[in-house]
């Protein structure tokens, strides 16, 4: 059956319809899925971020350190209490020394500050307490609690650059007598070898001046 011009026109304006109302439903779904994974993943990084604290990480480093290298990583409240401790007991050792000065002993101070304060590697009190009681003993460090633990940080950092430096020069020193010693070491082998060859000449001019000759000296 053959349709006329009028309705071949419709069919094509009906086939337009369902070809737009399908790629207007496709385009809908594809927008929909798109909007609910890119939720699902912001949602899913958002989980991850805030299920890692500094805390959680630290302690896995820590942990990893001390099981693959045999390490033991301090934490900051751990190394600002070893050097406000060891500050401690050092400033305090050194002015006792100045003092007492021949009744003063090291290992006596070491008991006593551990007694009161604890060992520097594990004190009894906070870096802060601690720091303020010095701050009552001397007029260099400050009152408020963060600036006198700031204070004997540098007072610990400042003393065991000056113990490196004077190890590194009584190790320097020890190489230069090292080498000294050999040096002495070689010109005393030098002289003697110049002996025996002296004395090594000697005996060769004598074995080769003949009995006759010294038969000839005697008659002369």
């Amino acid at each position: 059956m053959r349709l006329s011009a009028r309705e071949l026109e419709k069919l094509f304006e009906l086939r337009s319809l369902i070809m737009a109302t399908a790629s207007r439903r496709t385009a809908r779904s594809a927008s929909k899925n798109g909007a609910s994974n890119n939720g699902k993943s912001k949602a899913k990084a958002t989980r991850t971020s805030t299920s890692v604290t500094p805390q959680k990480l630290a302690d896995t480093l820590i942990a990893a350190a001390q099981k693959k290298f045999g390490v033991k990583l301090d934490t900051r409240e751990e190394r600002i209490g070893k050097k406000v401790g060891y500050a401690t007991r050092e400033r305090l050792g050194k002015n006792l020394l100045g003092l007492a000065k021949d009744d003063f002993s090291w290992d006596t101070w070491n008991k006593i500050f551990a007694k009161i304060f604890g060992e520097p590697t594990n004190l009894k009190y906070s870096p802060e307490i601690v720091a303020q009681a010095m701050a009552i003993i001397y007029h260099d460090v400050p009152t408020e609690p963060e600036a006198a633990v700031q204070a004997l940080i540098e007072y610990n950092d400042r003393s065991l650059e000056e113990r490196n430096k004077r190890e590194r020069e009584e190790r320097e020193n020890d190489d230069l007598n090292d080498i000294e010693e050999l040096l002495d070491d070689d010109e005393d082998e030098s002289d003697e070898e110049d002996l025996d060859f002296v004395d090594e000449a000697d005996d060769e001019d004598l074995e080769d001046f003949d009995e006759d000759e010294l038969d000839d000296f005697d008659e002369e």
